[in-house]
């Protein structure tokens, strides 16, 4: 996600407002139907409009763009538990194993199946609640490739 969002800064443009709070306004790039957007980005409080820099603890594009226009090194923005020692103190604990089934308390309660809770809103596959990463967008570009050279060549087929 790091790289992805560094390579689409380069595409935007930064109107900065105050040096004292590092705040600016970032004017995205069209691409189709989509850009030409307008984020505010606050350094100093680590927010961006977008909501991407809060939800995923890593600074999105608009605030990369920002942070080089302030020379501030953007990977400095990362949210701390990204950090390999939080990661490592993490895990870091003593875990207890879990008795065996016969040890267990009984519960005082019986579970019943009520099939109208998991109801299919539409017909197909349910999507996906995954968060995608580079692995993804890669593999989706791969596949919108295919899917256009096979419509071009369906159409010089046509043609001919």
């Amino acid at each position: 996600m790091f790289i992805y969002w560094q390579q689409k800064a380069v595409e935007h443009t930064v109107t900065k407002y105050s040096h004292a709070q590092q705040s600016a306004s970032v004017q995205t790039r069209r691409q189709g139907r989509h850009g030409m957007n307008t984020h505010v980005v606050k350094i100093a409080n680590r927010e961006c409009s977008c909501g991407k820099w809060n939800q995923f603890g890593i600074p999105c594009s608009h605030a990369k763009k920002v942070c080089g226009a302030y020379n501030i090194s953007a990977a400095s923005m990362i949210k701390d538990y990204y950090d390999v020692m939080a990661y490592k103190n993490t895990y870091s604990k003593h875990f207890e194993l879990v008795q065996s089934e016969d040890n267990w308390d009984d519960p005082n309660f019986q579970l019943v199946h009520d099939p109208t809770i998991r109801t299919v809103t539409r017909p197909g596959r349910n999507q996906t609640t995954r968060i995608h990463n580079e692995m993804d967008w890669r593999q989706t570009r791969a596949r919108q490739e295919a899917q256009q050279q096979q419509g071009d060549s369906s159409i010089q087929e046509n043609v001919s």
